[in-house]
């Protein structure tokens, strides 16, 4: 398992190469979970050639430009062996994304690729918005742009949304006696209502790995719930996937002794990617191991939008 970090180091140092003066480590990271995720190596000339054709077909302002949508492609990047369609089909369906709730989003690059092959997207984005609502309605304070993207991939797994909006409150109410309220809180009772398991096994699971990580003198911090609910739909606590994470921790701490509350969260993000195969349907109670990818990327926006927001107070 430790293959895949070895993967996202070679990507990472490449992207520090080919990103010199562009980004931060924050993004740097962030792009090198993609392609580890998607056992893709990263490819200056061919990344420059996307991000110039992403330029030459946006304007100056458009959503698709900045920091936060080298994220972005490089998600496509890490996905698609031809990223050029991939690319012209989000920058088509993106136009179907000014309307309400959707059209000031920063994600919009996020939103626009996970309408990539679907059927009736229009009408998945209706549903979206009324589930985002549904959301804002119960929680007014937690529920931010970034919720938008989870309920896309929702009302894709999810027939009947009443039932979902349930399931996911359900969660929510279990899950506050024991962790604070927050967005990422809000993030992880998405995540977890796939899981097959009854909300309170679930819960329990999830509080398993987090008291096993506490043991192993390991932090859990808000920014790491997310994740750690991916790893709790497709892997019960064990040893084997605790030792991974901890000896991935380790090297990232090795490698930047003070600032490295992100090496958790590459070390949950790269260990349930392991176990995101074919066979993780069978863990869900609706959808495919396909929408815990989408999931995935969902939690990977959720951080991109964190690091802009602490860029931007920092400055």
């Amino acid at each position: 398992m430790m293959t895949r970090y070895t993967r996202y180091l070679e990507a990472f140092e490449a992207i520090k190469q080919a990103t010199k003066w562009s980004l931060t480590d924050d993004f740097r990271r962030l792009m090198a979970i993609n392609y580890a995720i998607h056992d893709a190596p990263f490819e200056a000339e061919r990344f420059e050639a996307a991000q110039a054709a992403l330029k030459q077909k946006t304007g100056i302002f458009s959503k698709f430009r900045g920091t936060n949508s080298l994220v972005w492609l490089s998600f496509l990047d890490a996905k698609y062996e031809d990223v050029a369609p991939a690319i012209d089909e989000a920058l088509r369906l993106d136009q179907l994304l000014d309307r309400k709730h959707f059209r000031y989003s920063t994600l919009r690059p996020f939103i626009a690729s996970q309408l990539l092959n679907t059927d009736d997207p229009e009408r998945r984005l209706d549903e979206a918005s009324s589930l985002y609502q549904t959301f804002k309605r119960h929680h007014p304070w937690l529920t931010s742009e970034e919720d938008l993207l989870s309920a896309l991939v929702l009302v894709q797994a999810f027939d009947d949304h009443t039932a979902l909006n349930d399931r996911i409150e359900a969660y929510y109410e279990a899950l506050k006696q024991h962790v604070s309220r927050s967005n990422e809180l809000q993030l992880v009772s998405h995540l977890l209502a796939f899981s097959e398991l009854a909300p309170d096994d679930a819960v329990t699971r999830f509080l398993d790995w987090r008291e096993r990580l506490n043991m192993q003198n390991i932090a859990v911090r808000n920014e790491h719930l997310p994740p750690l609910a991916l790893l709790t739909i497709v892997s019960a606590p064990n040893e084997d996937d605790e030792r991974v994470i901890a000896d991935i921790v380790a090297a990232e701490v090795e490698r930047q002794r003070w600032f490295n509350t992100h090496s958790l969260t590459i070390a949950l993000q790269l260990v349930a990617a392991e176990h995101i195969t074919e066979e993780a349907s069978e863990l869900l109670l609706h959808g495919t191991f396909a929408h815990l990818l989408a999931m995935q990327q969902a939690t990977t926006a959720a951080a991109t939008v964190a690091v802009i927001s602490t860029t931007s107070s920092n400055n």
